[in-house]
């Protein structure tokens, strides 16, 4: 019996130890979520009745269509974006080096002082200039230039594009994988919770001693985190996806 009670007492300081453990873990993650919430120049505390419990799972019956997907992504990613903007400058220097290596016609009209310009009592002088550029090598170096600069982002463009068709590759693989490591964590749980209560009515009537109990215990304990942990990797994996096709940001007009 007193093998039993020092057993029953390192039972409970050992589950005392990872309610500590867990407890700076949350403090932790607390720090880190104030830093982004604040109230009148304060970090705003939280408490197990403010922290909100995971929403609730997202239909997974609307299968999601690869093509489309992607398709949107290539209109939202910013970084995408980015490249269709600098093409467009690109563009418009471009067109200003092409306009820098044309003939240059000039028409002139002004008024006169000189008797001989006179007509009906008004001096007017009219007049046309035409220049032909010849050696611009500052234009046809620009002209060049530009060039260059719009096949590189040609090239940059199609490189992201495949990066965008990967990255939903991807996140929709973790969310898969994510939802199917969520679904055998729930019924690991759901075993370890049978088990436990066999074990105790087996206690109960002395066909197995507090060992046995306190494992069966403890596998549910860490039967529930790794369920926890599931459900936060696929609410991850699913924030990842929203991610990877661009939710968040609006396509291009």
């Amino acid at each position: 019996a007193e093998f039993d009670v020092t057993e029953a007492h390192q039972e409970v300081q050992r589950r005392l130890e990872n309610v500590i453990k867990a407890k700076r873990e949350a403090e932790q993650e607390q720090f880190k979520l104030s830093l982004f919430l604040w109230d009148q120049g304060a970090p705003i505390t939280f408490n197990l009745q403010t922290v909100p419990d995971f929403p609730p799972l997202p239909s997974t019956s609307a299968s999601h269509s690869r093509e489309t997907d992607v398709d949107l992504a290539q209109q939202r990613r910013p970084e995408i974006l980015q490249i269709i903007l600098e093409a467009a400058r690109n563009h418009i220097d471009l067109g200003v080096a092409k306009n820098n290596l044309l003939p240059d016609l000039r028409a002139e009209a002004e008024p006169t002082r000189k008797p001989g310009e006179f007509v009906l009592g008004l001096g007017y002088r009219f007049g046309l200039q035409l220049s032909f550029p010849f050696l611009q090598k500052d234009a046809t170096g620009q002209q060049m230039q530009m060039k260059a600069k719009a096949e590189r982002l040609l090239w940059d463009q199609q490189y992201r594009m495949q990066q965008v068709a990967l990255d939903i590759d991807n996140a929709n693989s973790a969310v898969l994988r994510a939802e199917e490591r969520m679904q055998a964590a729930s019924q690991a749980l759901v075993y370890a919770r049978s088990l436990v209560k066999g074990e105790r009515t087996r206690f109960q009537v002395g066909a197995t001693n507090l060992l046995f109990v306190n494992l069966r215990e403890r596998n549910v304990v860490d039967a529930e985190v790794s369920y926890i942990q599931a459900q936060a990797e696929y609410y991850q994996a699913q924030a990842f996806y929203q991610w990877a096709i661009g939710h968040w940001t609006q396509p291009v007009a």
